[in-house]
């Protein structure tokens, strides 16, 4: 603000009384325009107050009346009913207690029995004899699914209560699941399993087993065969058992069709050894699925059998997975499996450990399998390609191969092509992270399959789907290619994918470039492209 000359006069003089009357007269005023100023601001912001106050009411009512329509009202009581099971299957326990607070709907909803089948009794929890008996009682009749846990620090007594507790629905049990870091506790809770369980179908045991190497007579839950025979369970089927240990004993029930079997070490005192995997599956002779997850910390290195001749006769056996160090799969050709359709072989090696050839017992185990395997998966499992050849020879039934990390060359997949390559019964490739492997190979595999050949015999099989992800050779025009002829997916599969629990092949800036560079290709009518991205 830029003052006048005369205005500007008055600072340089002494101020007579009359200009300092003057100027407290028009202070006064200025203050006291401030003032009134000030009340109509206070008078509009309270305006605005009453208006926002206002405002929020609309605003609840919309919601209230928006709540009166919503689909979570609409939906069906038996769908309320299964969305809320699923919850509480991923993990959620508390979700019948936290839904049934939303709305009456919801309310009758999480009160359906089968809401709180699963039973989750902590036996640190100093109320967990009220919450079980709780459960039990909104569970009603319905099949439960049990989950113990418990510890070396809880002492015997509140185990054995909360499972006397459990056990008066032992003809309930669908499923129980045990996690403890005692073998003791373990036993404890499995020698409480004193009545028959008609309904269960499944048992899960993870222990440390922290106690196991003090000598001082644990049982390796040998029990375990005894208390879920075939008479008391006849309905069991899978067994899961991760320790830190391989039970010296065979533990499992005979007549069950599926195993997980995930040891974590080879401590001296236990050592891990196929004499130990052989005994535990002589007694299985219905296994249909059996999963062999081996060490990761190795005091005492693997123990070969003596015997080459040994085997462990498994007829019904169709799924085989072997995770673990390379030398562990030596432990193949003591497997007599005539029925074997699926062979997963997954080394340690993205763990640092160094592999060792598998070629000769790989081949040899193909070569012996009869009928011949179905579904071939190596992951990180490297073989030279003489014996992918042999292997290829020996696969006529084969219809998907997996490669994960695999040194695959163009000549090698050049066996394949043609109506009269090997593996003519072939339909599905899934490569990952084949650094050797050129996408005009892949082309060129695809397009010979489609060759009609006229000459008289079977003819090879079309390729109906190919997976390439993070293959650093194959281009993205060599994938539009693959895409014009066939299925081509850049994307993990949603189910029976290993790679998801390693989130080791996400590519997803990979697909978004890909799909903005080919917008127009890929939407193009003309010539379909089949893009799983």
């Amino acid at each position: 603000m830029f003052l006048t000359d005369r205005e500007r006069e008055q600072y340089r003089l002494e101020p007579t009384p009359e200009v300092i009357r003057a100027a407290w007269n028009t202070i006064h005023a200025h203050e006291a325009a401030v003032d009134d100023i000030e009340d109509r601001i206070q008078g509009l912001l309270n305006r605005i107050r009453d208006l926002r106050y206002d405002q929020a009411k609309h605003r609840a009512a919309i919601e209230r009346n928006k709540g009166l329509i919503t689909l979570a009202r609409l939906l069906p009581e038996e769908l309320l009913i299964k969305i809320f099971t699923h919850c509480v299957e991923d993990g959620w326990t508390r979700a019948p207690l936290v839904v049934s607070r939303v709305c009456s709907a919801w309310r009758r909803a999480a009160h359906a029995p089968q809401v709180w089948s699963h039973v989750y009794a902590k036996c640190d929890d100093a109320t967990v004899l009220e919450r079980t008996r709780f459960w039990l009682d909104m569970a009603q009749g319905t099949n439960l699914d049990v989950t113990v846990v418990t510890s070396s620090r809880i002492p015997h007594r509140p185990v054995i209560e909360v499972m006397a507790l459990l056990a008066e629905r032992s003809a309930q049990w669908a499923s129980l699941n045990i996690e403890t870091d005692s073998l003791r506790h373990a036993d404890l809770i499995l020698t409480e399993c004193r009545r028959p369980t008609p309904e269960l179908r499944r048992i899960d045991i993870r222990t440390a087993a922290l106690d196991a190497g003090d000598g001082d007579g644990i049982s390796d839950l040998a029990i375990v065969r005894h208390k879920f025979d075939a008479e008391s369970a006849p309905k069991l089927t899978s067994v899961s058992y991760v320790s830190t240990v391989v039970p010296a004993l065979p533990v499992f029930p005979s007549h069950i069709t599926s195993l997980v079997l995930e040891i974590k070490e080879s401590p001296s005192f236990r050592p891990l050894s196929a004499d130990s995997i052989i005994t535990i599956l002589e007694r299985l002779p219905e296994l249909r699925s059996l999963s062999l997850s081996m060490p990761l910390i190795y005091e005492h290195e693997y123990i070969p059998e003596d015997e080459p001749d040994r085997v462990a006769s498994l007829p019904a056996l169709q799924s085989l997975t072997i995770y673990g160090p390379t030398d562990l799969n030596e432990f193949l050709p003591h497997l007599h499996t005539p029925s074997l359709r699926q062979l997963y072989l997954r080394s340690l090696e993205d763990l640092g450990y160094r592999q060792r050839p598998i070629g000769p017992t790989l081949t040899q185990f193909v070569e012996f399998a009869w009928p011949p395997l179905e579904l071939l998966e190596l992951h990180d499992i490297d073989l030279d390609p003489d014996t992918f050849a042999r292997c290829f020879a020996a696969l006529p039934h084969l219809r998907e191969l997996r490669l994960h990390e695999s040194s695959i060359a163009d000549g090698t997949v050049q066996l394949l092509n043609g109506p009269h390559g090997l593996c003519p019964q072939l339909t599905r490739l899934d490569l990952r992270w084949c650094g050797h492997l050129r996408g005009r190979a892949l082309v060129d595999l695809v397009r010979s399959r489609l060759v009609v050949d006229d000459a008289a015999g079977p003819v090879a099989a079309p390729i109906e789907e190919v997976a390439v992800i993070n293959c650093c050779f194959v281009n993205e025009e060599e994938v539009l290619d693959l895409a014009r002829m066939t299925v081509c997916r850049l994307v993990m599969r949603e189910t029976d994918d290993y790679c998801r629990t390693c989130a080791c092949c996400t590519n997803q800036r990979y697909r978004t470039r890909l799909r903005m560079r080919h917008t127009s290709e890929i939407r193009d009518g003309s010539c379909p492209i089949r893009l799983v991205l």
